[in-house]
């Protein structure tokens, strides 16, 4: 079977279904191209059918958790019009949340045809999974962001992720991290440089947001200029966010205050 939007071929050998978008009316396609299609073409149409038959297709949209969702959907409404075969039955009569429990290995379980979609279906948590496997084998099996956060992953969990995870496996960004609801003290604890901040994306704003400030901002660095060359905070934003007592200023690296009496506070 081949994929008509990029007329390669589509890898599916019974339930083990790698990167597969099926349309409810049938058509399959890499997951892959139906995001890329839709996105460039504005449409959420199936491919094959004729346009604005939008009742033929999940709501993929171009958000990676909103298409993963939808080929589970998918996945599920096949194998209820499937009948078993020696490999369905095999794998049915298997439980995932018990291989899990019992800690079996992820090679095992990728080998009795289970995907990361799977885990989500089943509703076994981020938590639960972190806690019988390396975050390694966990990427090396296939789970990614999108996986991970519908799993329930916690701004506690990014402890658990090295810099090269999040920053070349994962790619991760700043309005990925935000997703969890983290504030400045759980950015704090990962203890991330403040250039590696800039290359995620992070903004003077999103600090503030999540509850920077001048006594919080030491959490991710001491040193006021690394602020100033990373994120370039206006003087008024950074009087908003409280840089204006000369004694939490001083705590700061590289600091060089001048009173003002046109505005009664400090110019930088």
């Amino acid at each position: 079977m081949i994929c008509t939007l990029c007329n390669e071929p589509l890898i599916m050998k019974g339930k083990i279904r790698p990167n597969i978008a099926t349309f409810e009316c049938g058509h399959h396609f890499h997951l892959s191209c139906v995001l890329k299609h839709s996105k460039l073409k504005m449409t959420n149409d199936c491919f094959k059918c004729s346009p604005g038959n939008s009742s033929f297709l999940p709501n993929l949209g171009d958000d990676r958790i909103i298409a993963m969702e939808s080929l589970i959907q998918a996945r599920q409404n096949t194998n209820k019009d499937t009948s078993k075969g020696w490999f369905s039955s095999f794998k049915s009569s298997v439980s995932l949340s018990s291989m899990v429990n019992m800690g079996s290995s992820l090679s095992t379980i990728k080998l009795k045809g289970f995907l990361p979609e799977d885990f989500i279906e089943k509703g076994i948590t981020w938590n639960k999974v972190k806690s019988v496997y390396t975050i390694d084998s966990l990427l090396n099996f296939g789970f990614r962001w999108h996986h991970m956060i519908v799993m329930g992953f916690k701004p506690k969990d990014f402890k658990s992720l090295s810099w090269d995870q999040m920053n070349t496996t994962l790619n991760l960004t700043a309005p990925d991290m935000l997703q969890t609801s983290m504030n400045i003290r759980d950015l704090g604890a990962l203890q991330l440089e403040p250039y590696q901040l800039h290359e995620m994306g992070f903004t003077w704003n999103d600090f503030v947001k999540i509850g920077g400030n001048a006594s919080t901002m030491k959490l991710l660095s001491n040193d006021l200029d690394e602020f100033k060359t990373y994120f370039e905070p206006s003087n008024q934003e950074l009087f908003d966010a409280g840089f204006r007592e000369e004694k939490t200023l001083q705590s700061y690296k590289n600091v060089k205050v001048i009173q003002t009496k046109k505005r009664g506070g400090i110019i930088f």
